[in-house]
């Protein structure tokens, strides 16, 4: 049986990743106006699956600065609907470059073949939820998945 897990090969695929950082993107994600409902930032991804996810991540690539959003929130979509969410920026002072913040959390690890996953952001929040309109929001990330490739019975030949 074919499963990368038992023999630890994870492996990370990058989104907005500069060559800067030692990707292939020329700039990261930007998040633009505050008063955007929501920003899509990868349309569609589809791996060379099927695989199962183990982690969904941001970087800070250029810091984030806004003072009256406290909180920023990515979220990963698969065709079947949200996936995972992290708070990219949680606190009302700036989220300093090279910031990690990530989640292992999904409503579904598995994706199969032929499944695509989407990446956006939400309206930034303040503390109490509601929209923070009075400022843009400066800086970039990059997003990350870590996963490693799985047997698919259905769809492999014996």
């Amino acid at each position: 049986m074919y499963d990368d897990a038992k023999f630890g090969m994870i492996q990370r695929h990058w989104f907005g990743l500069t060559k800067k950082c030692g990707g292939d993107s020329a700039g990261g994600f930007t998040f633009g106006t505050t008063d955007a409902t929501v920003r899509d930032h990868v349309t569609r991804w589809y791996p060379k699956g099927p695989i199962k996810m183990k982690k969904f991540g941001a970087l800070v690539l250029a810091t984030l600065s806004n003072a009256s959003a406290d909180k920023i929130t990515a979220r990963m979509y698969k065709d079947t609907g949200v996936e995972a969410s992290l708070d990219v920026k949680h606190q009302s002072t700036d989220t300093s470059q090279y910031t990690i913040n990530s989640t292992t959390t999904f409503t579904s690890a598995t994706v199969g073949p032929g499944t695509y996953i989407a990446i956006d952001s939400a309206t930034p929040d303040t503390d109490k939820g509601t929209a923070a309109n009075t400022a843009t929001t400066t800086g970039s990330v990059a997003f990350f998945v870590d996963y490693h490739p799985i047997y698919y019975a259905d769809k492999w030949d014996a």
